[in-house]
């Protein structure tokens, strides 16, 4: 089980647990909290829950963590948690934050405090890696929620889609939250970037490609439809594209059949249905 008592520094996404993990001891702690918060450090941090906390006279929801050497909070307030007023803070339980340190109350030796700013921690991300998440970099991203048909991912502060068939090459292989990775940018559009694990990865169909040739007959597992065309594996990561002039009998995902291969270019196979 994952040690939330830790933290990571770096500023690679949002999340990444990169690097050695830091224990802060109570006797580091006046001296870390000091140094982090003039610094605008960006840490990453694993909180577990929601409390009212009463903090300057005024009780207020938090979400709440502990690095064992301190209580960490942070406000549900948009100017901290970074969360739109329409959208759940509470979501952020799901997945290791960036933060940096807002403010700290240390005067009570027994129960110090760390007030966090999320929305602080994703601008100096972006400031500081907006160079590096152009078309054709590769960079380092952490899956933050899963959606139909792909996943949710920081890259370098930015949230960004990566379609379920980017992550591997085998399609039997799926992320999780919390996973972090390299990626490749394939574009950038006017909802962030698109980016890829599996062009990064070796793909399986190079291995073979000499070796099936045009007329040969092969069996494949129906996976997905992309653009009208029927999209199978032959084995896993070895892909056919398939089309269906003489198609008899409707095909759905997870249907076998028998293909006919036609051709091949320099990802997949194509052939037709037989």
């Amino acid at each position: 089980m994952e040690n939330s008592q830790v933290v990571y520094v770096n500023t690679l996404a949002e999340g990444a647990l990169i690097g050695n993990p830091e224990e802060i001891t109570n006797k580091q702690l006046p001296a870390v909290a000091r140094t982090w918060k003039k610094s605008a450090a960006v840490a990453h941090y694993r909180l577990f829950g929601t409390e009212s906390v009463s903090l300057r006279g005024e009780r207020k929801k938090f979400l709440i963590g502990d690095i064992g050497s301190a209580k960490i909070i942070l406000p549900m307030d948009e100017e901290y948690s970074g969360v739109a007023a329409a959208d759940n803070p509470e979501r952020l339980l799901n997945y290791w934050i960036s933060a940096v340190i807002d403010d700290f109350d240390l005067e009570d030796e027994a129960n110090p405090v760390l007030i966090l700013n999320r929305k602080k921690a994703i601008e100096r991300l972006r400031e500081i890696n907006a160079r590096r998440v152009v078309e054709g970099a590769q960079v380092y991203g952490v899956i933050q929620a899963e959606i139909r048909g792909g996943y949710i991912m920081n890259v370098g502060g930015f949230q960004a889609l990566m379609p379920r068939s980017f992550y591997d090459w085998d399609t039997g292989l799926v992320g999780h939250i919390g996973e972090g990775f390299n990626v490749q940018v394939v574009s950038i559009g006017d909802n962030g970037p698109l980016v890829s694990r599996r062009d990064l990865l070796p793909n399986p169909f190079h291995a073979v490609r000499d070796r099936i040739q045009r007329g040969a007959r092969v069996r494949a597992k129906i996976t997905h439809v992309y653009n009208g065309l029927f999209k199978a594996e032959i084995r896993p990561g070895v892909r056919i594209s398939i089309s269906t002039p003489r198609m008899y009998r409707l095909l759905h995902v997870g249907d076998e059949v028998m293909v006919e291969v036609k051709g091949k270019n320099r990802r997949e196979f194509y052939g037709v249905v037989i």
